[in-house]
């Protein structure tokens, strides 16, 4: 396509390579990013606005699901694709986005902590009249950084999780209770019923995390995810 303007028809008509034996990307998170895109670029050429345009540094900061056994788009081909995306919005001036609510404090929390990477701003606000729609009526129990600083017991000898593959869901699971903070559960990545089904690979005969210890916070998780989803 070159360095001309991507149109609806780009994006809708993109097809992406799928993989079985190695991590891919969730084909309906994909798919539904992909959709985003194709209405924005819709609002863009003058046609119906069907819902917030979004930016470059929204796709930029977009996460995906990772498949494992099952049918996923090939990362590297969506990454790619994705990165054509962001230059051709930020070359539209739909740079950076609106600033997202901010959080609700930590209780005891007296001043803002720092942001994640590409993750918002995080933040605190004293000014801030009440939580965001959707906040469980008696507050947050658990916050982004208590997934972040979350750390586990590691085994060597008797069978223990795949440290990578529970780091990889932890980073998930922040992302999610970050969103939900703010109001956003539109683009929560998990609920609480992924967090009960999930499985990890497990290692024998080299480091990995104790499986007690990381179902406990499991089911600590999952209940926090399950107050957003019935207040």
């Amino acid at each position: 396509m070159g360095t001309m303007p991507l149109t609806p028809a780009d994006i809708r008509n993109k097809k992406f390579h799928t993989v079985r034996l190695r991590p891919g990307y969730n084909e309906e998170d994909v798919d539904a990013l992909l959709d985003r895109i194709e209405a924005t670029l819709v609002a863009l050429e003058g046609g119906p606005r069907t819902g917030p345009l979004l930016t470059a540094d929204e796709i930029r900061n977009s996460r995906f699901r990772t498949t494992r056994m099952s049918p996923g788009y090939r990362e590297d081909e969506v990454d790619d694709f994705l990165d054509l995306v962001v230059a051709d919005l930020a070359g539209r001036g739909l740079g950076q986005p609106a600033a997202p609510p901010p959080l609700p404090p930590r209780p005891g929390q007296d001043g803002p902590r720092p942001p994640h990477p590409g993750q918002g701003t995080g933040y605190a606000d004293p000014r801030r009249p009440g939580p965001p729609p959707g906040t469980p009526a008696d507050g947050p129990r658990m916050a982004p950084q208590d997934i972040r600083e979350k750390r586990f017991a590691t085994t060597r000898l008797t069978t223990g999780y795949n440290e990578q593959e529970v780091d990889e869901f932890l980073d998930r699971a922040e992302y999610t209770l970050e969103v939900l903070l703010q109001g956003r559960p539109d683009r929560a990545t998990l609920s609480s019923a992924e967090v009960e089904r999930v499985q990890f690979a497990t290692t024998r005969a080299r480091p990995g995390y104790d499986p007690a210890q990381v179902d406990h916070f499991l089911d600590e998780l999952a209940e926090e995810f399950r107050r957003y989803e019935h207040p």
